[in-house]
């Protein structure tokens, strides 16, 4: 972010003082009387302690301390009450951290804040000496001297050499937590067995071999190297709290957290074993995690079987001194998991084929992966399934809750979605409603949706009498299992109840039935936490019905749900998030409903997920975090990420906008870079992360299943093959990532071909492939209307292109290189799943509808001409057309296209008027068509020039008029746009200046803003959004202290212009606060303030602009009528409200004509133009054409 200067600063800071000493003297006492920390910043030198003291607090006041980062600042004794609080804080390494006092008194909670910076300086502690004691005391071991010698790097620890396992791993079958971390030596047995060349089966189990990983259960049975992996504490491993008690190993840091791991390599440990490398947790899944990450370190992706992602086969693996001697941090978010949903049909038909249903055989390959990439948390598959019944192996026990036992066994915690409460399944109450029914004559729909109030209308105690008991068997069944219980209720099958009309009538009725369902849960010695879910029309009953004011939701967590297309909804206002008792996020990547479903490829940009992530975390939703994954194929990266930034905020979140790329290329390099060397190079790596990027950005300029070929004409849901050469340069692209993927998938060696053809390969081929179905159906429709024969060869490539998708995806199922039929079924969303979908249905897509043209005639010259609106319109047999005015900023590349109407063909000739104007061709022969590029030579043109080209088959000559136009850019300042052709269109990344400002939070506290840019999000690729999500900027006054950033626009005449501003579809998440506003300043002038959403706009729901600009996947909003003189103007930008992402500026006369996303890009001051780069990608475009 560029920052602003010294001066600007000064300014500032003079305007906030003389602000504060002109405070009216009531304002100014009040703030006196605040509460507040005796310092807001403070500096300490490592092991050096400060005490932070409260003041004005009341005496009935509670105060909680908390860090940000532990590992920087440690509190080492605090009191929490109000008129004596204080903290008293030591540093422990160098860093930053925040000191946060949350002061309540009564309802209200108030977050005061101290920045603690930790220097590089050490304190030396004196030793303590007795008054009558004057020997010099020996400091204890581990005491800082800063004249001594730096402390050694840890030493490596050979975990494999010769290509045999150098250690055997212990595990102590006393331990509590046994069940689950016995399972995972097996996994970590068959990790070993992968990189030493052992070898797994399919299900990813080790092959037996005597060089293989060595795992027991006696300690006597150790020799040489050893990894000791358990739990600390009273009921943990002996041998580890042994060793604590020893003082071999310091377990203080994970004792009594949640999901913490320590690991230590430990000289001599027992008798008879040289070393041993200690993973102690401080529960089951902080022990799994810490032995996953040896596997990490080892080479093995989380991916390893879900993604066939092969770790290189290695003779010797030395685990890196300094990556073992590691204390794990407990997780940002407590609760972090996937949702396996919409599965029908390709996971349930892979799951049918491979594993009979989705059963425990299934399930421990889903469990295994949520812990390598430490998550803790499922929402299991639901449509026509029962988690809790589909355990069944068939065999003679014939388990039916074998699937939630494993669950427990593996530290799995188990939930069920918005719509299923009391572990019940949605599809449970359907099929055993007869054993509840009693006396009832309704069916089970018309009971679940009758359940009321006692004295209500309607109200039979028999209906409510049979769903608790319904209910009270599901706790029976599964209360005895770690879960998170879902509350509340909706309608049957996903619908809403009849109360729900009336959202006071409906809160009052959820309150009753949580109350009633927490003592079913009581009476059933059930202390798992409770859930409910603000879904769809619960969100209204939570707002307007004040249910976040009843007693039922004190202890329950509250979890809060997106748009369902990975933009938030409504978020807790400050107050609500005092009043529950936690706060949880509900949010999707593959979504089955309208306006239209999403359920083939992975489609959501990461930085969408940090950007709105971020501000559910900045609304202190860090208790749980759900997601939608659909089939969880393909959708490796985006639940990688959301996992990652949910286990390590402070790591990928803080200032997440800046890490995209990081993320990015740790997380391909995962996959494929080979710790050997022989994985994907560095350019290679680079290139298959751009590739996905590249295919996602694809995406989000529409979701390609919803791109109509036949609405080309005005652009609701295709591309304009008409105006600013907007499908063609999309064509262009496509054309590239094809061309790139291909070419990268030639190069990779054959162990990593699977995993290049699951997350490269398929998605960055198909959905291109997708996208240039409809383009070239849309063009066969053009050259069709104009009776040419070039729509005979748009025709055949979209039917090529229909044949291509089909043929990648058999291979998919039945012949993907390297595995087979492993994956067979998990592809089964055919075509009519992924085009040309036109209803909500996911299986309402079809193929376009394509015409033929007859030749017909002699063969003969017909010219058609590029232009920035109506390209290639009208066909000229004769007479003169004009190619759009060349400039010597944009450097353009015209094309003039020659087609034919007949079924031979002709020759033809063309010449330029003058030297400065260059033909890729003077002549050449027409079958179907071909094309001349034009371009003009700049080094002979110093002003405006005009020309013409004369294109002729020896019988018809057309007349082409060419001009050139010379701006003077060089009293611009760098980044300013120059306009042309009408309009100037601003890449928000390009701002010429940025300045910081502050606000008042939604807590009342005061706190700095600026303006951020978030790389990659966004249909252009990246956004601006206030750094704070919790400012509003009330009017124009408000904005004197806002943040903005800078644009500058050369106008080349004077004139009235209009600003138009890109949105991403974001919703205010302030319920019933329809308005996004932002500001707009010209020239230092009044900041005109627009709201981006009508009055009647709502996420979710068919009101307003929302399900247009959802599948647009933008927001447009325009000041009219701005009056421009000729010359360099500069445009500020102010956010009023939060969760807002700009993504694009279009300043222009007029109107834009019809187009789908904006014209591209224009001329900055400072861009480099590569006119040759054009010039082959046209010919490239053509080459499939000719």
């Amino acid at each position: 972010m560029k920052k602003f200067n010294k001066t600007i600063a000064g300014v500032m800071a003079f305007a906030m003082i003389m602000g504060s000493l002109m405070m009216s003297p009531a304002t100014s006492e009040a703030a006196k009387k605040a509460p507040k920390l005796s310092k807001k910043k403070i500096t300490l030198p490592i092991k050096g302690t400060a005490t932070i003291k409260l003041k004005n607090g009341a005496k009935k006041a509670k105060v909680t301390w908390k860090v940000s980062n532990k590992k920087v600042v440690k509190i080492t004794k605090k009191s929490t009450k109000g008129k004596k609080a204080f903290a008293k804080i030591k540093g422990k390494k160098a860093g930053k951290a925040k000191l946060t006092a949350a002061y309540k008194l009564g309802k209200k909670t108030k977050k005061l804040k101290c920045t603690v910076k930790v220097s590089n300086k050490v304190v030396v502690e004196e030793p303590t000496v007795k008054p009558d004691d004057n020997k010099v005391v020996t400091p204890e071991p581990g005491t800082v001297d800063p004249t001594a010698e730096p402390t050694p790097t840890p030493e490596p620890f050979t975990i494999v050499d010769n290509g045999k396992a150098n250690a055997m791993m212990y595990i102590d079958p006393n331990d509590s937590e046994y069940d689950g971390i016995s399972i995972i030596a097996e996994a970590f047995k068959a990790d070993i067995a992968r990189v030493t060349g052992i070898g797994v089966d399919w299900e990813g189990v080790a092959n037996e071999s005597e060089d293989g990983l060595k795992v027991v259960t006696d300690v006597a049975d150790l020799s040489g190297k050893a990894i000791i992996a358990g739990t600390v504490g009273e009921n943990g491993t002996a041998l580890i709290n042994q060793l604590a008690d020893e003082g071999k190993i310091d377990v203080s840091e994970v004792e009594g957290k949640w999901e913490v791991f320590k690991m230590q390599v430990v000289k001599d440990p027992v008798p008879g074993v040289d070393e041993a490398l200690v993973i102690a947790g401080s529960d089951k899944r902080g022990t799994i995690y810490g032995i996953f990450r040896v596997s990490e370190l080892m080479g093995i992706s989380p991916w390893v079987w879900w993604a066939d992602a092969a770790p290189t086969v290695q003779s010797k693996i030395d685990l890196n001194g300094v990556d073992i001697d590691y204390t794990a941090k407990e997780p940002s978010v407590k609760y972090r998991g996937i949702f396996l949903n919409d599965e029908a049909p390709s996971l349930t038909t892979w799951t049918d084929k491979k594993f009979g249903g989705r059963n425990h055989k299934f399930y421990k390959h889903v469990f295994e992966l949520i812990l390598r990439l430490k998550g803790d948390y499922l929402w299991p598959a639901m449509w026509g399934n029962e988690f809790s019944k589909d355990g069944t192996d068939g065999g003679a026990s014939n388990d039916t809750l074998a699937n939630a036992k494993l669950a427990d066994q593996y530290g799995i915690v188990m939930g069920t979605s918005h719509h299923e409460p009391l572990y019940r399944a949605g599809n449970e109450w359907g099929q055993e409603y007869n054993q509840y029914r009693g006396g009832l004559s309704m069916n089970s729909a018309q009971a679940w949706n009758s359940y009321n109030l006692p004295g209500e209308n309607g109200y039979d105690q028999r209906i409510n009498t049979a769903i608790e008991n319904f209910w009270n068997d599901g706790v029976k069944r599964n209360g005895q299992f770690d879960n998170i219980c879902t509350v509340g209720m909706r309608g049957e099958a996903d619908s809403s109840l009849p109360a729900a009309d009336n959202p006071p009538k409906y809160a009052k009725l959820l309150n009753h039935i949580i109350n009633q369902q927490k003592k079913i849960l009581d009476n059933n010695g059930d202390t798992n936490p409770t859930q409910l879910v603000i879904y769809k029309e619960v969100e209204n009953a939570w707002n307007e019905g004040a249910l976040y004011d009843q007693d039922c939701m004190k202890d329950t967590i509250a979890m809060f749900a997106d748009d369902n297309w990975a933009y938030l909804r409504t978020l807790p206002t400050y107050e609500q998030q005092q009043q529950v008792g936690g706060l949880g996020m509900y949010y999707h990547f593959d979504y089955v409903g309208g306006p239209k479903s999403y359920t083939w490829i992975q489609t959501t940009q990461i930085s969408r997920v940090w950007d709105q992530m971020s501000v559910a975390y900045d609304y202190g939703i860090d208790d749980v975090w759900v997601v939608n994954v659909g089939d969880l194929k393909p959708m490796e990266l985006d639940i990688s990420y959301f996992l990652d930034l949910g286990y390590d905020f402070e790591k990928w979140g803080v200032n997440g906008n800046e890490k995209i790329d990081e993320y990015k290329a740790q997380w391909i390099k995962q996959q494929f870079g080979k710790q050997d060397g022989s994985g994907l190079t560095d350019d290679q790596l680079t290139e298959a992360m751009q590739l996905i990027s590249d295919y996602l950005d694809l995406y989000t300029l529409r979701k390609v299943e919803h791109i109509l070929y036949n609405t080309a004409g005005n652009c609701s849901d295709m591309f304009s093959v008409d105006n600013y050469s907007e499908a063609q340069d999309i064509l262009m692209k496509c054309n590239d990532i094809m061309e790139r993927t291909e070419a990268l998938m030639a190069e990779v060696p054959e162990d990593l071909q699977a995993a290049l053809y699951q997350l490269v390969y398929y998605p960055a081929m198909a959905t291109p492939n997708v996208i240039k179905i409809q383009i070239y159906a849309a063009l066969n429709q053009k050259y069709a209307n104009k009776n040419l024969t070039l729509a005979n060869k748009y025709r055949s490539l979209c039917e090529e292109a229909i044949s291509f998708d089909q043929q990648i995806y058999d291979k998919y199922n039945n012949n993907m290189p390297g595995v087979g039929t492993k994956w067979q079924g998990m592809q089964s969303a055919g075509q009519k799943y992924h085009i040309g979908m036109t209803g909500w249905q996911t299986d309402s897509g079809s193929l376009p509808s394509l015409k033929s043209v007859n030749a017909s005639g002699s063969p003969s010259l017909n010219v058609l001409v590029e232009s920035i609106t109506g390209t290639m319109g009208n066909v000229y047999t004769s007479g003169n057309a004009t190619l759009p005015a060349f400039t010597n900023t944009n450097k353009e590349v015209y094309t003039i296209e020659l087609a034919n109407k007949a079924s031979g063909s002709y020759n033809f000739t063309a010449e330029a008027s003058a030297d400065w104007i260059v033909l890729s061709k003077t002549s050449g022969t027409v079958n179907v068509v071909d094309n001349i590029l034009v371009s003009v030579d700049w080094d002979k043109v110093t002003s405006d020039q005009a020309g013409t080209v004369k294109v002729s088959d020896g019988r018809n000559t057309v007349t082409i008029n060419v001009s050139a136009n010379v701006t003077d850019t060089s009293a611009l300042d760098e980044k300013t746009y120059v306009m042309a052709n009408g309009y100037a269109t601003i890449n928000v990344a390009n701002y010429t200046d940025a300045v910081a400002g502050d606000g008042f939070e939604n807590s009342g506290d005061y706190s700095e803003n600026e303006m951020i840019y978030v790389q990659d999000n966004g249909k252009y690729m990246g956004s601006i959004r206030t750094s704070s999500s919790v400012i509003t900027y009330a009017d124009a006054s408000d904005l004197e202290s806002a943040p903005y950033v800078e644009y500058k626009v050369y106008v080349p005449r004077a004139g009235t212009y209009n600003i138009q501003s890109q949105f991403n579809p974001t919703s205010n998440v302030e319920y019933g606060h329809r308005e996004l506003r932002y500001g707009i300043s010209v020239d230092g002038g009044d900041i005109q303030i627009r709201n981006s959403i009508g009055n009647d706009y709502l996420a979710g729901a068919y009101q307003g602009t929302w399900p247009r600009d959802i599948e647009y996947n933008a927001r447009t909003s325009t000041i009219s009528g701005v009056s421009l003189s000729e010359g360099v103007h500069t445009i500020r930008y102010y956010q009023c409200d939060p969760n807002m992402a700009l993504i694009r500026m279009v300043v222009h006369e007029g109107n834009l004509a019809s187009v789908y996303s904006s014209p591209a890009e224009s001329y900055y001051v400072g861009k480099e133009v590569n006119p040759s780069d054009r010039e082959y990608k046209i010919d490239n475009m053509y080459s499939y054409i000719k």
